[in-house]
């Protein structure tokens, strides 16, 4: 990290989405124009969505420096409001959201359920380790009573802050977007993603040799080992 041992915030900003499900279209899930979305893919089909990136901490670390960053606080922060809508007044559908930020490259989140069945990383079919995971969560939005508005059914977070010693921090997103119900049958819903900012704060610090060796060696050396289950 930097010089000198003193207290550090890394974080990155992720735009909003916007989707439009027409149920009669093909194909049903459309992102909307009103959106930059950057970096957002969609499956038009089943309406799952992905986003990934890194927080680069090139200048933050000097050359043969035994600094590392000591995460003290983690968070997934939101600059706005879930919404979701299948008319003026009628309660939207529902929005599935998993994240993740890791020191190890998440390149497989297609894999499983999207449907928010399993942790998005760290579990024995992903290819990362559990340890290797500084905060992650699952949360479950559903629609009010009426109107635009989203309350959070459920949030269940996880992770075990290591100390991090990479040049890269990894975020991770995927989601699933299930249109709203009336009368038994699906209807053309509106899903609204607020921008969202994953934010570390911690201490940039030096530590013993054996330890950052054991640090490069799990954050390094793990990823190049094949994932056999």
């Amino acid at each position: 990290m930097s010089m000198a041992e003193s207290a550090r915030i890394v974080s990155k900003y992720v735009e909003g989405l916007v989707v439009n499900a027409d149920v009669s279209a093909t194909p049903i899930y459309t992102k909307a124009t009103s959106t930059n979305a950057s970096g957002w893919t969609l499956n038009e089909s089943n309406g799952i969505i992905q986003w990934r990136g890194f927080i680069d901490l090139s200048g933050y670390r000097i050359q043969n420096s035994d600094m590392v960053l000591s995460p003290m606080s983690v968070s997934c922060q939101y600059g706005g409001a879930f919404f979701s809508t299948a008319g003026a007044t009628s309660p939207g559908g529902n929005i599935f959201l998993q994240y993740a930020v890791t020191t190890d490259k998440v390149d497989d989140l297609d894999f499983g359920a999207a449907g928010i069945a399993e942790p998005l990383v760290g579990f024995i079919g992903d290819n990362s380790e559990m340890e290797q995971v500084i905060y992650a969560g699952t949360e479950a939005w559903g629609p009010a009573s009426a109107g635009l508005a989203m309350v959070n059914m459920q949030k269940m977070v996880f992770g075990d802050a290591p100390q991090i010693v990479g040049p890269r921090i990894y975020v991770c997103i995927r989601g699933a977007l299930s249109p709203a119900v009336q009368s038994g049958s699906f209807v053309n819903t509106t899903f609204s993603i607020p921008p969202m900012r994953f934010v570390i704060a911690g201490m940039s610090e030096e530590i013993p040799d054996h330890q950052l060796l054991y640090l490069m060696a799990r954050q390094y050396d793990l990823q190049q080992t094949p994932d056999v289950d």
